[in-house]
C-alpha cells in the first residue's frame, strides 16, 4: 500500500496526491461509479431535504406583542378525567387566580392563561412564541425552558380590532349616559 492511498468501505483505494485535474475528475467517476443507486438515491434524498428541515425549525416561532394581562381564575386541567385516573398532575386550586394575557401577533389575536400565578410576561415588548401540543410556549428573557400557557380564544385580528372600537364606544356612551344622570340628579341651586 502507498503511504499517499487510503482505503474505506465506500470508496476503493485512491491516491491522495493528483497531478492533473482530469485525473480528479477520472477518481472522482469511478468513486460514484461503484455506488450502488440506493446509495446515490440516499444521498441526493439527504442534500435535498437539509435546507427543508433548517427552514421548518427556523420558521416554527412566531413573534407577536403582549398588550394587556389581567389576573383571573386558573383554568383546571383540560383532561380532568385523565389526569385523575392517573393519579397526578397540577390541579388548580379552587380560587388560585392566574395571569391572562392579551398576545397580538400579525394576523391573530390570542388569549391565553398562565398555568400558575408566577408565570408573568414583560407587557408591551416582542415576544417570540410557538405551539406544542395545544399549549402555547413562550420563553422569557433567555430562560433555561420555556413557560407553558393554555389557549383560551384566538380572533383574527380585523374582527378583534372591531370588538375593541365597539367596547370603546358603548363605554363612551355609558359614561355620557352617567355623567347627564348626575348631571339631572343635582337640584338647582
Amino acid at each position: 500500500m502507498h503511504p499517499a492511498s487510503t482505503s474505506s468501505g465506500f470508496f476503493p483505494l485512491t491516491t491522495s496526491t493528483w497531478s492533473s485535474a482530469a485525473e480528479v475528475d477520472t477518481t472522482i467517476q469511478t468513486v460514484f461509479a461503484n455506488w450502488g443507486p440506493m446509495k446515490r438515491a440516499l444521498l441526493c434524498l439527504f442534500l435535498i431535504s437539509c435546507p427543508v428541515l433548517l427552514c421548518a425549525q427556523t420558521h416554527g416561532r412566531q413573534q407577536g406583542t403582549i398588550i394587556r394581562m389581567r389576573m383571573t381564575d386558573c383554568m383546571g386541567p383540560q383532561h380532568a378525567l385523565i389526569t385523575a385516573m392517573s393519579g397526578g398532575g397540577a390541579r388548580a386550586e379552587p380560587g388560585a387566580i392566574c395571569p391572562e394575557y392579551v398576545l397580538m401577533g400579525d394576523t391573530v389575536v390570542y388569549v391565553i392563561i398562565g398555568k400558575t400565578s408566577d408565570q408573568l410576561l414583560p407587557l408591551a415588548e416582542v415576544t417570540r412564541f410557538r405551539f406544542h401540543k395545544n399549549e402555547m410556549l413562550i420563553r422569557v428573557d433567555d430562560a433555561a425552558k420555556e413557560s407553558r400557557f393554555h389557549i383560551k380564544a384566538m380572533t383574527l385580528r380585523p374582527e378583534w380590532d372591531r370588538s375593541q372600537q365597539i367596547e370603546e364606544a358603548e363605554a363612551m356612551a355609558s359614561t355620557r349616559h352617567h355623567r347627564d344622570e348626575a348631571v339631572m340628579m343635582d337640584p338647582p341651586q
